[in-house]
């Protein structure tokens, strides 16, 4: 199981990188439920996830995720990304910079049958804001 869901990790990277909605539909379940500390609920489902990358996508146009590290137990996954990108887009109040950012997020799936049910989200909103900060600030 270990093997299979590594496998289904790096699936969801290439979903994550590309917002390519069958690889969405593929690896992530209609019900699946997304925490992330950036919106006041939780998302459901790929349109939910696609929702995410949206929100990224809109501030970081190329932002890239790549899998550094996983644990796995069961059907859980904790996962250690990088993401890397360029500031062109408001994020979170803060206007355009053009500054390169890398920031690291800390995952936690949960799976079932393949697919994704469950994800708490926890990017280094702090790192992430401390890279983008306007000058003098």
């Amino acid at each position: 199981m270990t093997e299979e869901l590594r496998a289904r990790m790096d699936r969801f990277v290439e979903f994550i990188n590309s917002g390519d909605q069958n690889i969405g539909e593929e690896i992530i379940s209609p019900s699946a439920t997304f925490h992330v500390p950036f919106l006041p609920e939780p998302v459901q489902g790929p349109s939910g996830y696609l929702q995410i990358i949206g929100i990224m996508r809109q501030a970081f146009p190329d932002v890239q995720w790549s899998l550094e590290e996983t644990v796995i137990e069961g059907n859980t996954v904790a996962a250690r990304f990088i993401l890397r990108g360029t500031h062109q887009g408001d994020f979170l109040g803060v206007a355009a910079t053009g500054k390169p950012i890398e920031a690291q997020a800390m995952n936690i799936y949960r799976f079932t049958d393949g697919q994704i049910t469950e994800e708490h989200g926890l990017p280094d909103l702090f790192g992430l804001m401390m890279q983008i900060r306007p000058a003098g600030v």
